[in-house]
């Protein structure tokens, strides 16, 4: 067979939830795989710029959550309904894998962290660290070998998360230590979000559909209950607009569908690695635009992040003993 399985839960329904779906696909079909990978990097910077921004300006955390969720919720909603079938027959652990690790609990744990610490911190403890979590479920849910590259890549993760850390630490900020402490969490969040979408099957459209609809159906009842609380109608939209083209738009269909393609076509560990270039790119934005300082000790864990992740995901040829 040339290309991905046509029903989606062909393989997830007959095999065991510990057993790797496979992929099956083309060398073409893994080009457009890492061109897909690539271009989620692109709009995932823009979204932690867009994240520190809404943290620093007026919108409530409930306005951009709704630009998140709602917006392109309403736009699939028509797409959820004619693929309901497929949608509800995923198991139930990859259905809460996928709301929860890529929906509104991953989501507000990035918001309310970058109240407390910058761009580059965020964007590398999430996407820079997931990979580290990834290959961490893979090898204890699946039985993964975890190979010498893989255990290289691990320590080098971890130190440069330490790198990261040591700002809080000598700085005795608090503040910035919750916000790290959320960051790593939501990374967590995210690796099984990626996991999840692997052994899901589902299409990446399915995938975006799954995340937004659901949510933005209990955001909307949220927000009409809470509906004199959004600022969105109190500033001008001038202020909002960027934000609901980065968060809906961009994000919220571009990167869903995106990374949801990546993860088809290369795997969760390939994926979740390539997105590891995201702080590198995000820093740089950040510094320019945002005037954000970066510290030594930053600049040390993103390049030891950046490594690690190479090395954890398998890009990198494994040396034959002799």
């Amino acid at each position: 067979m040339s290309g991905p399985v046509s029903s989606p839960m062909s393989a997830s329904q007959s095999l065991s939830w510990k057993t790797v779906v496979p992929i099956d696909n083309h060398a073409g079909q893994r080009r457009l795989g890492y061109l897909a990978a690539f271009a989620t990097v692109l709009i995932w910077s823009s979204y932690f710029m867009s994240l520190r921004l809404g943290a620093l300006s007026p919108l409530s955390t409930l306005d951009l959550t709704l630009f998140r969720f709602a917006v392109p919720g309403l736009l699939l909603a028509p797409w959820f309904w004619r693929r309901r079938a497929q949608l509800l027959a995923v198991p139930r652990l990859w259905q809460l894998g996928m709301l929860v690790g890529g929906g509104v609990p991953f989501f507000l744990l990035g918001a309310y962290a970058m109240h407390w610490a910058p761009v580059a911190h965020g964007s590398t403890l999430i996407p820079g660290v997931a990979p580290l979590f990834v290959t961490l479920l893979a090898v204890g849910l699946f039985a993964q070998p975890l190979t010498r590259n893989k255990r290289i890549g691990l320590g080098s993760i971890a130190l440069g998360v330490a790198a990261l850390l040591l700002t809080s630490w000598q700085q005795a900020n608090a503040e910035l230590a919750q916000g790290q402490g959320l960051f790593l969490i939501a990374s967590l969040f995210w690796a099984v979000f990626t996991l999840s979408v692997r052994q899901s099957g589902l299409a990446p459209l399915d995938v975006a559909a799954w995340v937004t609809v659901p949510s933005s159906a209990v955001l909307l009842v949220w927000a009409a209950v809470e509906w004199p609380s959004l600022f969105v109608f109190q500033v001008s939209w001038q202020q909002w607009l960027p934000q609901l083209l980065v968060q809906g738009l961009a994000v919220g269909l571009g990167a869903g569908f995106l990374y949801g393609y990546a993860i088809r076509q290369l795997g969760a560990e390939i994926t979740s690695a390539i997105g590891s270039l995201t702080p590198v790119l995000a820093t740089v934005v950040a510094a320019v635009f945002l005037q954000e300082t970066v510290e030594f000790s930053t600049l040390v864990g993103l390049f030891l992040v950046a490594l690690g992740v190479l090395f954890a995901s398998g890009l990198f040829p494994e040396r034959r003993s002799n």
